[in-house]
Protein backbone atom coordinates (compact mmCIF):
# COMPACT_ATOMS: atom_id res chain seq x y z
CA UNK A 1 0.00 0.00 0.00
CA UNK A 2 2.83 2.48 0.93
CA UNK A 3 6.37 2.62 0.53
CA UNK A 4 9.04 4.74 2.39
CA UNK A 5 12.27 5.25 0.40
CA UNK A 6 14.62 7.89 1.94
CA UNK A 7 11.76 9.95 3.80
CA UNK A 8 9.56 9.34 0.86
CA UNK A 9 5.89 8.34 1.86
CA UNK A 10 4.25 7.14 -1.75
CA UNK A 11 1.12 5.34 -2.39
CA UNK A 12 1.93 2.38 -4.39
CA UNK A 13 -2.02 2.17 -5.87
CA UNK A 14 -5.05 3.97 -6.33
CA UNK A 15 -6.96 2.76 -2.67
CA UNK A 16 -10.77 2.55 -2.54
CA UNK A 17 -12.62 4.82 -0.22
CA UNK A 18 -14.46 2.69 2.52
CA UNK A 19 -16.12 5.65 4.38
CA UNK A 20 -16.66 8.93 4.92
CA UNK A 21 -13.07 10.78 4.82
CA UNK A 22 -12.09 13.06 7.61
CA UNK A 23 -10.17 15.34 4.87
CA UNK A 24 -9.14 18.17 7.12
CA UNK A 25 -9.18 19.89 10.25
CA UNK A 26 -13.66 19.70 11.53
CA UNK A 27 -13.65 17.10 8.60
CA UNK A 28 -15.27 19.47 5.88
CA UNK A 29 -14.12 23.11 4.87
CA UNK A 30 -17.56 24.85 6.95
CA UNK A 31 -16.21 22.52 10.23
CA UNK A 32 -19.07 20.64 11.03
CA UNK A 33 -16.67 17.77 12.68
CA UNK A 34 -20.02 15.42 12.40
CA UNK A 35 -20.26 11.89 11.16
CA UNK A 36 -23.80 10.37 10.35
CA UNK A 37 -23.16 6.94 11.99
CA UNK A 38 -24.89 5.80 15.51
CA UNK A 39 -22.58 4.90 18.56
CA UNK A 40 -22.23 3.63 21.83
CA UNK A 41 -19.27 3.26 23.36
CA UNK A 42 -15.54 3.07 22.20
CA UNK A 43 -13.06 0.28 22.63
CA UNK A 44 -9.64 1.02 22.31
CA UNK A 45 -7.59 -1.16 19.70
CA UNK A 46 -4.10 0.09 19.02
CA UNK A 47 -1.48 2.88 19.97
CA UNK A 48 1.41 4.17 18.39
CA UNK A 49 4.17 6.79 19.38
CA UNK A 50 5.47 8.99 16.40
CA UNK A 51 8.07 10.83 18.11
CA UNK A 52 7.11 14.22 18.53
CA UNK A 53 4.18 16.15 19.93
CA UNK A 54 0.81 17.64 17.99
CA UNK A 55 -0.82 21.32 17.30
CA UNK A 56 -4.27 21.89 18.20
CA UNK A 57 -5.86 20.59 15.31
CA UNK A 58 -6.42 16.68 14.48
CA UNK A 59 -5.61 14.05 12.15
CA UNK A 60 -7.00 13.23 8.92
CA UNK A 61 -7.97 10.07 7.57
CA UNK A 62 -8.19 9.14 3.78
CA UNK A 63 -8.44 5.97 2.23
CA UNK A 64 -8.04 3.61 5.41
CA UNK A 65 -4.91 5.88 6.14
CA UNK A 66 -4.39 8.25 8.99
CA UNK A 67 -2.33 11.35 8.27
CA UNK A 68 -0.89 12.98 10.92
CA UNK A 69 1.59 16.06 11.34
CA UNK A 70 4.09 16.71 14.25
CA UNK A 71 5.84 19.22 15.84
CA UNK A 72 8.94 17.88 14.37
CA UNK A 73 7.86 18.62 10.63
CA UNK A 74 7.06 15.02 9.95
CA UNK A 75 4.08 13.45 8.75
CA UNK A 76 3.20 9.85 9.32
CA UNK A 77 0.97 7.55 7.05
CA UNK A 78 -0.84 4.95 9.99
CA UNK A 79 -3.39 1.96 9.26
CA UNK A 80 -6.57 3.15 10.47
CA UNK A 81 -7.08 -0.23 11.90
CA UNK A 82 -3.74 -1.23 13.30
CA UNK A 83 -1.94 2.19 14.02
CA UNK A 84 0.92 0.32 12.18
CA UNK A 85 3.22 3.10 10.75
CA UNK A 86 3.37 2.99 7.25
CA UNK A 87 5.79 5.78 5.97
CA UNK A 88 6.35 8.92 6.97
CA UNK A 89 8.12 12.29 5.45
CA UNK A 90 9.84 15.72 7.18
CA UNK A 91 8.82 18.71 5.62
CA UNK A 92 11.18 21.34 7.50
CA UNK A 93 9.25 23.21 9.37
CA UNK A 94 7.00 22.54 12.83
CA UNK A 95 3.52 21.20 11.75
CA UNK A 96 0.88 22.77 14.04
CA UNK A 97 -2.04 21.92 11.79
CA UNK A 98 -3.97 19.10 10.39
CA UNK A 99 -2.48 17.95 6.61
CA UNK A 100 -5.54 18.25 3.89
CA UNK A 101 -5.88 15.02 1.78
CA UNK A 102 -8.00 15.42 -1.12
CA UNK A 103 -7.91 12.34 -3.58
CA UNK A 104 -4.31 12.16 -5.04
CA UNK A 105 -3.22 15.40 -2.68
CA UNK A 106 -1.97 16.44 0.31
CA UNK A 107 -1.74 20.36 1.55
CA UNK A 108 0.71 20.82 4.63
CA UNK A 109 0.88 23.97 6.47
CA UNK A 110 3.98 24.35 8.52
CA UNK A 111 6.00 26.80 10.31
CA UNK A 112 9.75 27.93 10.98
CA UNK A 113 10.54 27.15 7.67
CA UNK A 114 11.01 28.68 4.42
CA UNK A 115 9.47 26.71 1.97
CA UNK A 116 5.94 26.58 4.34
CA UNK A 117 2.68 25.85 2.57
CA UNK A 118 3.31 22.65 0.16
CA UNK A 119 0.96 20.41 -1.70
CA UNK A 120 2.42 17.04 -2.38
CA UNK A 121 1.19 14.43 -4.17
CA UNK A 122 0.78 10.98 -2.45
CA UNK A 123 0.49 8.68 -5.17
CA UNK A 124 3.88 10.12 -6.99
CA UNK A 125 5.92 10.85 -3.98
CA UNK A 126 6.36 14.09 -5.41
CA UNK A 127 6.06 17.69 -4.55
CA UNK A 128 4.00 19.71 -6.84
CA UNK A 129 4.12 22.84 -5.44
CA UNK A 130 5.62 25.18 -2.25
CA UNK A 131 5.25 28.63 -1.29
CA UNK A 132 6.95 30.79 1.41
CA UNK A 133 4.33 32.72 3.15
CA UNK A 134 4.53 33.82 7.45
CA UNK A 135 3.90 31.00 9.71
CA UNK A 136 0.82 29.06 10.01
CA UNK A 137 -0.60 27.89 13.29
CA UNK A 138 -3.45 26.60 12.60
CA UNK A 139 -5.16 24.26 9.64
CA UNK A 140 -5.65 25.29 6.12
CA UNK A 141 -9.13 24.76 4.19
CA UNK A 142 -9.86 23.32 0.25
CA UNK A 143 -12.92 23.95 -0.78
CA UNK A 144 -13.74 23.36 -4.74
CA UNK A 145 -9.58 22.67 -5.33
CA UNK A 146 -8.75 25.88 -3.51
CA UNK A 147 -6.35 26.37 -0.40
CA UNK A 148 -7.06 28.98 2.01
CA UNK A 149 -5.10 30.11 4.20
CA UNK A 150 -4.01 32.36 7.33
CA UNK A 151 -1.14 33.10 8.60
CA UNK A 152 0.29 35.15 11.88
CA UNK A 153 1.26 38.06 9.80
CA UNK A 154 -2.49 38.71 9.43
CA UNK A 155 -2.40 37.53 6.09
CA UNK A 156 -5.16 35.31 4.45
CA UNK A 157 -4.27 33.42 0.93
CA UNK A 158 -6.21 31.63 -1.41
CA UNK A 159 -4.31 29.48 -3.95
CA UNK A 160 -5.21 27.17 -6.49
CA UNK A 161 -4.75 23.63 -5.41
CA UNK A 162 -3.27 22.26 -8.49
CA UNK A 163 -1.33 25.15 -9.85
CA UNK A 164 -0.21 26.49 -6.72
CA UNK A 165 -1.35 29.61 -8.16
CA UNK A 166 -1.93 32.59 -6.21
CA UNK A 167 -5.52 34.18 -6.58
CA UNK A 168 -5.60 36.49 -3.53
CA UNK A 169 -4.06 37.63 -0.88
CA UNK A 170 -5.47 40.16 2.12
CA UNK A 171 -3.69 41.36 4.37
CA UNK A 172 -5.67 42.55 7.82
CA UNK A 173 -2.99 43.76 10.03
CA UNK A 174 -2.89 41.90 13.14
CA UNK A 175 -2.30 38.08 13.70
CA UNK A 176 -4.80 35.50 12.49
CA UNK A 177 -4.45 32.03 14.71
CA UNK A 178 -7.92 30.89 13.66
CA UNK A 179 -8.49 28.53 10.88
CA UNK A 180 -10.78 29.83 8.00
CA UNK A 181 -14.19 28.18 7.83
CA UNK A 182 -15.79 28.27 4.16
CA UNK A 183 -18.75 27.47 2.23
CA UNK A 184 -19.99 28.41 -1.48
CA UNK A 185 -20.09 32.30 -0.43
CA UNK A 186 -17.89 33.11 2.63
CA UNK A 187 -14.66 32.28 3.83
CA UNK A 188 -14.72 33.42 7.91
CA UNK A 189 -12.04 33.59 10.72
CA UNK A 190 -11.03 35.05 13.95
CA UNK A 191 -8.43 37.86 14.38
CA UNK A 192 -6.08 38.94 17.05
CA UNK A 193 -7.59 42.20 16.58
CA UNK A 194 -11.04 41.40 17.88
CA UNK A 195 -12.80 41.17 15.34
CA UNK A 196 -14.34 38.06 13.45
CA UNK A 197 -14.49 38.46 9.22
CA UNK A 198 -16.11 37.16 6.93
CA UNK A 199 -14.55 37.95 2.97
CA UNK A 200 -15.65 36.90 0.03
CA UNK A 201 -14.86 33.16 -0.53
CA UNK A 202 -14.33 34.33 -4.71
CA UNK A 203 -12.07 37.60 -4.21
CA UNK A 204 -11.11 37.72 -0.67
CA UNK A 205 -13.53 41.39 -0.40
CA UNK A 206 -14.98 42.03 2.95
CA UNK A 207 -18.29 41.47 3.20
CA UNK A 208 -18.37 42.11 6.97
CA UNK A 209 -16.60 41.95 10.26
CA UNK A 210 -18.11 42.00 13.84
CA UNK A 211 -16.48 43.39 16.45
CA UNK A 212 -16.04 40.67 19.22
CA UNK A 213 -14.18 42.42 21.92
CA UNK A 214 -11.47 40.28 22.51
CA UNK A 215 -9.11 38.61 20.43
CA UNK A 216 -10.78 35.76 18.68
CA UNK A 217 -7.95 32.66 18.60
CA UNK A 218 -11.22 30.37 18.17
CA UNK A 219 -11.38 28.61 14.76
CA UNK A 220 -15.40 29.28 13.42
CA UNK A 221 -18.03 26.90 12.28
CA UNK A 222 -21.13 27.42 10.09
CA UNK A 223 -23.98 25.66 9.52
CA UNK A 224 -26.51 26.55 6.46
CA UNK A 225 -27.49 29.71 8.39
CA UNK A 226 -25.20 30.58 11.20
CA UNK A 227 -21.59 31.14 12.16
CA UNK A 228 -20.30 29.89 15.73
CA UNK A 229 -17.51 31.17 17.25
CA UNK A 230 -15.92 31.41 20.72
CA UNK A 231 -13.65 34.46 22.18
CA UNK A 232 -10.53 34.76 24.20
CA UNK A 233 -12.76 37.28 26.85
CA UNK A 234 -14.92 33.93 27.14
CA UNK A 235 -17.68 34.76 24.90
CA UNK A 236 -19.70 31.91 22.20
CA UNK A 237 -20.46 34.11 19.55
CA UNK A 238 -23.87 32.90 17.16
CA UNK A 239 -23.75 35.53 14.18
CA UNK A 240 -26.01 35.49 11.10
CA UNK A 241 -24.71 34.78 7.98
CA UNK A 242 -24.23 38.55 7.39
CA UNK A 243 -22.82 39.03 10.97
CA UNK A 244 -25.29 40.48 13.12
CA UNK A 245 -25.24 38.85 16.52
CA UNK A 246 -28.08 36.30 17.33
CA UNK A 247 -27.20 35.50 20.82
CA UNK A 248 -23.92 35.59 22.99
CA UNK A 249 -23.16 33.10 26.01
CA UNK A 250 -20.69 34.36 28.55
CA UNK A 251 -18.46 31.68 30.19
CA UNK A 252 -16.08 34.12 31.85
CA UNK A 253 -12.89 32.05 30.96
CA UNK A 254 -11.05 31.94 27.03
CA UNK A 255 -13.02 29.92 24.68
CA UNK A 256 -9.71 28.06 22.39
CA UNK A 257 -12.37 25.06 21.69
CA UNK A 258 -13.83 25.47 17.92
CA UNK A 259 -17.92 25.06 18.33
CA UNK A 260 -19.67 21.86 16.61
CA UNK A 261 -22.89 22.18 16.18
CA UNK A 262 -26.12 19.47 15.34
CA UNK A 263 -30.07 20.44 14.55
CA UNK A 264 -30.43 21.06 18.14
CA UNK A 265 -27.23 22.24 20.02
CA UNK A 266 -23.92 23.58 20.20
CA UNK A 267 -21.05 22.13 21.68
CA UNK A 268 -18.25 23.91 23.17
CA UNK A 269 -15.49 23.46 25.21
CA UNK A 270 -13.69 26.11 27.64
CA UNK A 271 -10.46 26.92 29.81
CA UNK A 272 -12.89 26.81 33.05
CA UNK A 273 -12.54 22.88 32.58
CA UNK A 274 -16.26 22.91 31.22
CA UNK A 275 -17.68 21.32 28.28
CA UNK A 276 -21.00 22.91 26.98
CA UNK A 277 -24.47 22.49 25.20
CA UNK A 278 -26.42 24.86 24.31
CA UNK A 279 -29.67 25.37 22.65
CA UNK A 280 -28.63 26.42 18.98
CA UNK A 281 -32.07 28.53 18.19
CA UNK A 282 -32.04 30.50 21.98
CA UNK A 283 -27.88 30.42 23.28
CA UNK A 284 -29.83 28.54 26.50
CA UNK A 285 -27.23 25.82 28.45
CA UNK A 286 -28.71 22.97 28.12
CA UNK A 287 -25.70 21.05 29.83
CA UNK A 288 -22.72 21.23 31.10
CA UNK A 289 -19.34 18.48 31.71
CA UNK A 290 -16.94 19.67 34.35
CA UNK A 291 -13.48 18.19 33.06
CA UNK A 292 -11.37 19.76 36.39
CA UNK A 293 -9.13 21.42 33.75
CA UNK A 294 -9.14 23.38 30.41
CA UNK A 295 -10.63 21.89 26.97
CA UNK A 296 -9.19 23.75 24.48
CA UNK A 297 -9.87 21.47 21.97
CA UNK A 298 -12.76 20.79 19.27
CA UNK A 299 -15.32 18.05 19.58
CA UNK A 300 -16.28 15.21 16.93
CA UNK A 301 -19.49 13.98 16.83
CA UNK A 302 -21.74 11.11 15.67
CA UNK A 303 -25.82 11.20 15.71
CA UNK A 304 -26.14 10.15 18.88
CA UNK A 305 -22.76 11.28 21.03
CA UNK A 306 -19.94 13.67 21.45
CA UNK A 307 -16.66 12.34 21.95
CA UNK A 308 -14.15 15.52 23.45
CA UNK A 309 -10.60 15.05 25.20
CA UNK A 310 -9.45 17.58 27.92
CA UNK A 311 -6.16 18.86 29.84
CA UNK A 312 -7.02 15.82 32.63
CA UNK A 313 -6.01 13.69 30.16
CA UNK A 314 -8.96 11.90 29.44
CA UNK A 315 -11.12 11.57 26.28
CA UNK A 316 -15.04 11.79 27.29
CA UNK A 317 -17.56 10.48 25.36
CA UNK A 318 -20.80 11.99 26.24
CA UNK A 319 -24.32 11.69 25.66
CA UNK A 320 -25.89 14.41 23.24
CA UNK A 321 -29.28 14.49 24.64
CA UNK A 322 -28.86 14.97 28.06
CA UNK A 323 -24.84 15.57 28.95
CA UNK A 324 -24.60 12.01 30.37
CA UNK A 325 -20.91 10.91 30.37
CA UNK A 326 -20.92 7.35 29.17
CA UNK A 327 -17.31 6.83 29.17
CA UNK A 328 -14.12 8.21 30.44
CA UNK A 329 -10.88 6.97 28.99
CA UNK A 330 -7.40 7.71 30.65
CA UNK A 331 -4.58 8.72 28.20
CA UNK A 332 -0.98 9.00 29.03
CA UNK A 333 -1.04 12.66 27.85
CA UNK A 334 -2.88 15.94 27.54
CA UNK A 335 -5.25 16.14 24.74
CA UNK A 336 -5.19 19.02 22.83
CA UNK A 337 -6.46 17.70 19.38
CA UNK A 338 -9.34 16.84 17.92
CA UNK A 339 -10.69 13.41 17.05
CA UNK A 340 -11.07 12.24 13.75
CA UNK A 341 -13.72 9.61 12.92
CA UNK A 342 -13.66 7.36 10.23
CA UNK A 343 -15.98 5.20 9.71
CA UNK A 344 -16.56 3.14 12.72
CA UNK A 345 -12.93 4.30 13.66
CA UNK A 346 -11.48 7.30 15.51
CA UNK A 347 -8.50 8.44 16.32
CA UNK A 348 -6.86 11.26 18.54
CA UNK A 349 -3.49 12.28 19.43
CA UNK A 350 -2.06 13.26 22.86
CA UNK A 351 0.98 15.07 24.38
CA UNK A 352 2.60 11.70 25.13
CA UNK A 353 3.25 11.62 21.77
CA UNK A 354 0.91 8.53 20.74
CA UNK A 355 -1.62 8.62 18.40
CA UNK A 356 -4.79 6.72 19.88
CA UNK A 357 -7.43 4.45 17.63
CA UNK A 358 -10.46 2.89 18.98
CA UNK A 359 -13.34 1.51 17.36
CA UNK A 360 -16.44 3.10 17.70
CA UNK A 361 -19.37 0.31 18.73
Amino acid sequence: MLLLSCGTLRLTRRLAEPAVPWQMYGKDPDRNSRSQITSDSLERIWDQDVGAGFGNSSAAVAGGIVYVGTLKGEVHALDVSTGKDLASKNFGGAIFSCPVVLDSLMVVAASQSKKNLLAYDIYSGSLLWSKSIADVELSPAVRKNEVYVATVNGDLYKFDLRTGDEVFHKNFGAPVRSSPAIDDSVCVFGCDDGNVYAVDAADGKLKWKYEAGSPVWCSPSMNDSSVFVGTNGGELLALTRKGKLEFDFTTGEKILSMPVSDEKRIYFGCDDGNFYALDIDSGALLWKVNADAPIITAAAETRTQIFVGGFDKILYVIDKSDGKVVQKIDLSGRIRTQPAIYGDYLVIGAEDEEIYGFRIR
